[in-house]
């Protein structure tokens, strides 16, 4: 099996945290305190940390209990590990629909807040 099979995911990858970066600054900036602003830009980073150990267990979790990774990835299944990639991202999408749909907004700041009577 050649690597650039997997050239295409890892271009939509790239392209998927392009735009996804700057709306996740942009979040953080909007609904932090004005207390925690700075904060945004490292929690950007905490995640990006946490998503890739979380990805390097759930290979981990897939090598232990599976056939699927094995030394010699010709062997393998490979197939069946984006398969799952797949699941897990349907799941995932389910979850983001509803957290997007209970989310409450922040009262955005404006000038006439700011002024003391």
């Amino acid at each position: 099996m050649l690597s650039l099979w997997l050239f295409p995911q890892l271009v939509a990858v790239g392209i998927g945290e392009a735009f996804h970066f700057p709306g996740q600054v942009a979040l953080y900036y909007q609904e932090f305190p004005i207390s925690l602003k700075n904060t945004a830009t490292a929690m950007v980073a905490m995640v990006i940390g946490i998503s890739y150990y979380l990805g390097t267990a759930l290979i981990d979790l897939v090598r232990r209990n599976s056939y699927w990774l094995p030394d010699n990835i010709n062997a393998g299944r490979v197939d069946n590990v984006y398969w799952l990639l797949v699941v897990l991202g349907v799941v995932n999408f389910g979850c983001y629909l509803v957290c997007a749909k209970l989310y409450l907004r922040r009262k955005p700041i404006t000038d006439d807040d700011n002024i003391q009577t």
